[in-house]
C-alpha cells in the first residue's frame, strides 16, 4: 500500500495567507485503500508538521474535498 501511495499523483496547494500547504492526494482505485490513506491523513495532520524551510503547516488531503 505505501508504495502505492509513494507513486500516487497530488496536487501542491500553497496558501500563504492561511499558512498551509495543502497536499491533495488522487484517490486510488480501491476504497478500501482510500479509507486507510483518510486515516493516514488525520493522523499526520494532528502533528501540525511545518514543510521545511517554510512557514507553511501541511496538510494532507484525499480527492478534491
Amino acid at each position: 500500500m505505501l508504495r502505492a501511495l509513494y507513486t500516487t499523483e497530488a496536487d501542491l496547494l500553497p496558501d500563504s495567507e492561511a499558512g498551509t500547504l495543502t497536499v491533495r492526494l488522487h484517490h486510488s482505485a480501491n476504497a478500501a485503500t482510500d479509507g486507510v490513506i483518510e486515516k493516514l491523513c488525520e493522523e499526520l495532520n494532528a502533528t501540525a508538521t511545518v514543510f521545511p524551510r517554510t512557514h507553511l503547516r501541511l496538510v494532507l488531503k484525499l480527492g478534491s474535498a
